[in-house]
């Protein structure tokens, strides 16, 4: 019994493990072959050859495993035996020199081994140093694999491949030459004149689709999910979309229409920009133009984490089983915690940190974040990159970035054309410079727009011309009339006051902003989308654009850059059934032009004298019209935007294949919207509680995002020292209104 895993029996078998990832190897290269051909051939590489590494790698992989030691410490773990972790040895090293013995790799071949960096570095990270393989570089005794190990594993790899690699039984090299051998190889094959030679972009290109493969096969046949299930939704087409988007709209009690709009996604092949009001079903539409693939992967990109939970849970309500979607994001873990606190299914473990975060399910939903990162050569970047391979990934909400992280995105779009996948961008609001620069890139004519759409009026948009104080009047007799209103400012510090205001004159209100515990946020907005409870007034800030799906009948809001309006305006009136609704606008505070729109001061008058000239009951078309009117001359290429347009290039060029584990100038979105976590004092007995039982995630549901301002302003110095190190502060909290500063009269964003 030779074992590739500590399970008893036929599971953790090694010819069992290797059998199951050469299976799901078999399965992704009939749909991905020809795929995987065409970008080779594109970056001057000889196609049969690159899949042959591919399968190779596969094979090879574990092969180091076979050696005495390791099985030993296999034997050790199933008989409930200490392991000596002074004698561990990584059997990727041992995998590398099978390989090169194997295939007679030297320092002279005419081609880059993409296969034997992917079984190298297929455990721990590749950096340019090896340190992550110091102790075995360190040492001079070397397991090595036995006669008998090699032959069995020659047997495996002819058997599994029916004959297709049939190598020759070899000799181990001694133990005088075999570190040496090694190290040899390894220096030959990862120096920068090495890649210089091939070109860094085609070797770490294909370097990240080999060990994606590899990644995607073990971790899947890793699993006790069945392939079928988390990655294939072959049998979903426009008509079975249609089906349930039709059943899903009678459930809510709509009528069901057909729309121009879908059948125009439905109907493109290939690169799409579309743009519609909110309320116009993107979504669906971003479905219709996905499914008209070859390759049916989706991937949706996100602007918060807020969304991409909703979307997620849409998408496995209503369109795909729970199994062929995923979900990532820097609070997903939380996520699936508090979900399976009531659920009896033992796989919860594998969804979370197998297939979500490395992007395996056939439909994923994420922050554009996560996908973001794959240029930064950090975390699981090169799965994340065959995950794009051929996929039809959309961009949601495409408006809300600033200019670094468009240019992030931008060059992400890219490397997704390099990859031959597909790319959608969706937004409601599209002003007239981002509308030419992803044409530009994606090479497209026009936008598709939902035209049908255009004509429809749902809000009255005003203009007052007062502060947030001298609107109060106006919200009290709209509440008086009994309108579901809501108030929408631009910092944490007004809602607060504004709460505090309403409060005392007896409204019956809810403020919902940045600064609650995510707990204490999911109540509120389960809340408000539920209608648990019926409030009077909503006092929100920007959380409310994108996060929630609800509707008002009247809604305020201080003067913001257009396009945040149009998505405020979004909530209002946002299913057509309020005749008299309206939307008024009334002027930005100081704060607001000091700290949260310091950059954007001459884009808030620019809107405000544009609402002003054209007030009354708006048609999108005009709407679209005014923000065309905003951002007349406005251009995207400014420092920011060149900043985030060489990062990946930089990375490229200093790193080339290796991962990069601490760099603290990665960023995707400007500094300045960064935030900290902390954790008010009043919840220390029950975060370490968590800590002792182990539920370590589920700590984030008690933190609270604080910007960076304020952080060095009133939280640096108030740590609460601890034995676990958690971000606790001596700083009070309320359930109404979130973080209660000393300074009521601080604003800062």
């Amino acid at each position: 019994m030779c074992y590739a895993k500590p399970i008893e029996g036929i599971e953790g078998n090694y010819s069992t493990h290797i059998g199951k990832c050469y299976e799901i190897a078999g399965c992704e290269l009939r749909k991905n072959t020809k795929l995987i051909e065409e970008i080779a051939t594109e970056l001057g590489e000889k196609s049969d050859r690159f899949v042959r590494f591919l399968k190779t790698a596969v094979l090879v992989h574990d092969t180091g495993k076979l050696n005495p030691l390791f099985q030993k410490n296999m034997a050790d773990i199933l008989n409930g035996v200490p392991v000596d972790r002074k004698k561990l040895f990584r059997h990727e090293v041992l995998s590398c020199l099978f390989l090169v013995a194997a295939e007679c790799i030297t320092p002279e071949v005419d081609y880059v081994p993409y296969h034997l960096y992917a079984v190298f570095s297929h455990h721990k990270p590749f950096t340019h140093d090896l340190r992550h393989f110091a102790r075995e570089i360190g040492k001079e005794d070397w397991p090595e694999l036995n006669h008998d190990d090699i032959c069995y594993a020659v047997k495996v790899i002819k058997n599994l491949s029916q004959g297709e690699f049939d190598y020759k039984v070899f000799n181990w090299p001694s133990k005088s030459l075999v570190k040496r051998l090694f190290c040899n190889i390894m220096n030959s094959f990862s120096s920068k004149l090495y890649f210089d030679k091939y070109g860094i972009r085609k070797v770490r290109t294909l370097y990240g689709v080999i060990k994606g493969f590899l990644h995607f096969c073990d971790w899947v046949a890793s699993s006790k999910l069945k392939y079928e299930d988390v990655c294939n939704i072959e049998h979903i087409n426009k008509e079975t979309i249609i089906n349930s988007l039709k059943r899903k709209v009678e459930n809510e009690g709509r009528h069901y229409s057909p729309r121009p709009f879908h059948s125009k996604c439905a109907d493109t092949s290939g690169d799409l920009v579309a743009i519609a009001p909110t309320g116009s079903g993107k979504t669906e539409a971003a479905l219709l133009w996905a499914i008209n693939s070859e390759r049916k992967k989706i991937i949706f990109l996100m602007p918060t984490r807020i969304t991409s939970n909703s979307l997620y849970e849409r998408m496995h309500s209503h369109y795909f089983s729970k199994d062929a979607c995923g979900l990532t994001h820097s609070g997903a873990e939380t996520y699936f915690d508090i979900k399976s606190q009531n659920s009896q299914n033992e796989d919860v473990q594998n969804i979370e940190y197998i297939h979500h975060k490395a992007f395996i399910p056939a439909v994923m939903v994420s922050t554009v974040d996560q996908i973001l990162t794959c240029g930064f050569n950090v975390g699981l970047w090169s799965q994340k990159e065959y995950a794009l391979m051929g996929s039809s990934v959309i961009f949601d909400e495409i408006q809300a970035y600033d200019t670094y992280t468009l240019a992030l995105i931008t060059e992400t779009i890219k490397k997704i054309k390099r990859l031959k996948g597909r790319v959608m961008i969706m937004s409601a609001t599209l002003p007239g410079f981002l509308r030419k620069h992803f044409l530009n890139i994606l090479q497209i004519e026009e936008p598709v727009y939902a035209k049908d759409l255009m004509d429809r009026v749902r809000n009255e948009w005003r203009y007052c011309e007062t502060d947030v104080e001298g609107i109060r009047p106006l919200i009290l007799e709209t509440i008086e009339k009994g309108k579901k209103t809501a108030l929408v400012v631009n910092d944490v510090e007004t809602a607060k006051n504004e709460y505090m205001f309403y409060k005392n004159k007896n409204i019956r209100a809810l403020c919902i902003h940045s600064e609650f515990t995510m707990m204490d946020r999911q109540q509120k907005e389960k809340e408000l989308t539920d209608g648990d409870i019926e409030y009077q007034l909503v006092i929100a800030t920007q959380v409310i654009e994108v996060s929630l799906d609800i509707s008002f009948d009247m809604m305020f809001s201080e003067c913001a850059p257009f396009e945040c309006l149009v998505q405020r305006a979004g909530r209002c009136n946002r299913y057509g059934t309020s005749p008299e609704s309206a939307f008024i606008v009334f002027d930005a505070s100081k704060v607001s032009l000091d700290y949260v729109y310091k950059e954007s001061s001459n884009i808030i008058e620019r809107t405000k004298n544009v609402i002003l000239s054209r007030q009354g009951r708006l048609s999108e078309s005009e709407i679209a019209d005014m923000l065309e009117q905003v951002y007349e001359n406005f251009t995207l290429y400014d420092e920011n935007y060149r900043q985030g347009e060489k990062t990946y290039t930089e990375i490229e060029n200093k790193y080339m294949i290796f991962d990069v584990e601490i760099h603290e100038e990665l960023f995707t979105r400007m500094s300045t919207s960064v935030h900290v976590p902390i954790i008010p004092v009043e919840f220390q007995e029950e975060v370490i509680r968590l800590i002792k039982e182990g539920k370590h995630n589920l700590i984030s549901l008690y933190e609270v995002p604080v910007t960076i301002g304020k952080f060095k302003k009133y939280f640096i110095n108030r740590k609460v020292e601890n034995c676990y190190e958690l971000p606790i502060y001596l700083i009070d909290y309320s359930k109404e209104t979130g973080i209660v500063y000393e300074k009521s009269s601080f604003y800062e964003y």
